[in-house]
C-alpha cells in the first residue's frame, strides 16, 4: 500500500538464534518510467526485542524493489525481494 508501511525483520545465524547486534537497513526503490525518475529510498532498522523495525513509505503503486542490508562482524549479506504496492 502507498504510504507508511512496518516492515518487521527477523535475522537469525546458522543455528537459528535471533541475532541482535547486527546493523539492518531497507533499501527500497521504484525503477525509472517514461517521464518519471528512478525513485530511491534508505531507512535503517532498529532494534525491538528480536526483530528489526523500520517504515517504508512507497510513494506509488506498482513493482518496487526492496533489499535489505544486514551488516555483522565486517560481513554483509543481502536479502532482494519485489514488492507489488497498492
Amino acid at each position: 500500500m502507498t504510504g507508511k508501511n512496518n516492515v518487521d525483520i527477523l535475522v537469525k545465524d546458522k543455528t537459528g538464534m535471533a541475532v541482535t547486534d547486527a546493523k539492518v537497513v531497507v533499501e527500497y526503490s521504484m525503477p525509472a518510467m517514461p517521464g518519471m525518475p528512478a525513485a530511491n529510498f534508505k531507512t535503517n532498522a532498529g532494534l525491538k526485542g528480536d526483530r528489526y523495525k523500520a517504515v517504508i513509505e512507497p510513494s506509488m503503486g506498482g513493482s518496487w524493489n526492496v533489499a535489505v542490508k544486514v551488516s555483522r562482524a565486517g560481513k554483509t549479506e543481502t536479502a532482494r525481494l519485489t514488492i507489488d504496492v497498492k
